[in-house]
């Protein structure tokens, strides 16, 4: 492997770096979705749990 090879290479995985950074930042893209509507689901029934044992203690 030459070094215009490595250069080339090197050059790529850098883009793919940025993109997949670029991708977990934007909050619309799909990737990042999921897991936010999957933490928003559990702290909201957690949320409701704990409001439920809270009031049943008085």
């Amino acid at each position: 492997m030459n070094t215009v090879d490595q250069v080339q290479k090197a050059a790529e995985l850098q883009k793919d770096a940025e993109d997949f950074a670029n991708r977990q930042a934007d909050p619309r893209s799909s990737a990042s979705l999921v897991p936010m509507l999957v933490a928003g689901v559990v702290l909201t029934f957690g949320g409701m749990i704990a409001a439920l044992a809270f009031t049943s203690v008085t």
